[in-house]
């Protein structure tokens, strides 16, 4: 008789190295592959991709899994901060969000060199989380101030709104696991769910690469032309 907890994980874990492939190949085969925001897109992806295979697949890379999810979170973090940022006008706040890219780059980095990548992993991926929701909430406000009816055509509207599905679960999940003690079931049961919520994500990535269009992206290139 096949164990329902053994196939799930299992199924779980092919989604999650499968599935940031589809945005990259649907980049590449609509030839988009040259455009800010879909360089980006498949950044995030394909370490996603990488991040999952050396965590499911350990005999490939053998290693810290603590360590791993670090430094791709930190990476896949770096990226989606810097992607909000090119939807927001206002000159102070893309200085705000840029200091505060540099500052917990710097800050993680410094605290996984000198303390480990254990000790203060639940903070700083906390931390992570809040500021990513706070800015796709914003860069999402700001997309719906623009393309007020044709949202649903812009890929931001899918990248905001996926990881505002995400990262919500993620804090949610996070305290109250922080609350309840942690025990090893809870952890369990927290990772299939943020699993199958990354999937949910990932779904989103997928519609903004398919329905990316780069005629009607103009504008917000040239507001985001700049990186400073």
């Amino acid at each position: 008789m096949v164990q329902t907890g053994t196939i799930i994980p299992l199924a779980l874990a092919l989604l999650a190295i499968i599935l940031p492939l589809i945005p990259i190949l649907i980049i590449f085969a609509r030839r988009n592959g040259h455009q800010d925001i879909m360089i980006i897109l498949g950044a995030v992806c394909l370490l996603s991709f990488l991040n999952h295979l050396m965590v499911y697949i350990p005999q490939l890379v053998p290693g810290n899994i603590a360590f791993i999810n670090g430094i791709f979170d930190l990476g896949i973090f770096a990226l989606l901060l810097y992607l909000f940022r090119t939807m927001v006008e206002p000159a102070w706040l893309k200085n705000l969000l840029y200091t505060i890219l540099i500052a917990f780059s710097s800050v993680s980095i410094t605290v996984y060199a000198l303390r480990g990548i254990g000790q203060y992993s639940f903070i700083l991926s906390m931390a992570g989380a809040m500021i990513l929701l706070g800015a796709a909430i914003i860069a999402l406000v700001q997309l719906i101030r623009d393309k007020q009816l044709f949202i649903f055509q812009s890929p931001m509207f899918w990248i905001a709104g996926g990881n505002i599905c995400y990262f919500t679960m993620y804090l949610l999940t996070g305290f109250v696991i922080a609350q309840g003690k942690g025990t090893t079931i809870q952890q369990q049961e927290k990772m299939i769910l943020l699993s199958i919520i990354n999937d949910i994500r990932i779904g989103f990535f997928i519609a903004a690469a398919y329905c990316f269009n780069p005629i009607k992206e103009v504008d917000s290139n040239d507001r985001s032309s700049s990186l400073f």
